[in-house]
């Protein structure tokens, strides 16, 4: 008898094992098809969606939505060009900045050799002008820049014009 149930508690482990193996796959199955209910959930979902926008879309007709992505490129197409346009601009601008700063910087360089002295009146004239040009730097977003540079520009010309013709009859 020791033999049948030496047999027996082998059997009963071969089943214990086999159910745990059963019982590992049970749940792996429940896992995948929790997985897969969860899948089929968010098809459906989508699925549903689609057919909301579908809906609405067939509210109005496609000639509409066609005209209406068209004028949007048309759109988009002129704001593009204006884009181009302003940064053309604003090029020409610094452009014309660079050249009156350079000319200003030339005629205050001929004024300062034409003196050939440190006058106070010279120096005092030098630094209000140095402001007016950072002022007009300062204001240069506010669309001050190109008028007040102008303006600066033609003052200190006339200004340099006026001190020539001095120096001019001091020499003579």
């Amino acid at each position: 008898m020791s033999c049948t149930i030496e047999k027996a508690l082998a059997d009963a482990k071969a089943l214990v094992e086999r159910l745990r193996d059963h019982d590992d796959a049970a749940e792996s199955l429940i896992e995948q098809t929790t997985a897969l209910n969860k899948r089929v959930e968010a098809m459906k979902q989508y699925q549903e969606e689609i057919q909301e926008l579908n809906e609405v879309a067939r509210h109005r007709p496609r000639s509409t939505l066609v005209m209406g992505i068209q004028q949007e490129n048309r759109q988009i197409r002129e704001l593009q060009q204006e884009n181009k346009e302003l940064r053309t601009s604003l090029e020409e601008h610094q452009s014309a900045l660079e050249l009156i700063m350079s000319k200003y910087r030339e005629q205050m360089f001929r004024l300062l050799m034409a003196s050939k002295k440190d006058d106070p009146g010279i120096i005092t004239k030098l630094k209000e002008q140095h402001s007016k040009i950072d002022m007009v730097h300062r204001n240069s977003s506010e669309g001050f820049f190109l008028d007040a540079s102008r303006h600066i520009f033609e003052a200190s010309q006339h200004g340099l014009e006026r001190r020539h013709l001095e120096a001019n009859q001091n020499v003579h």
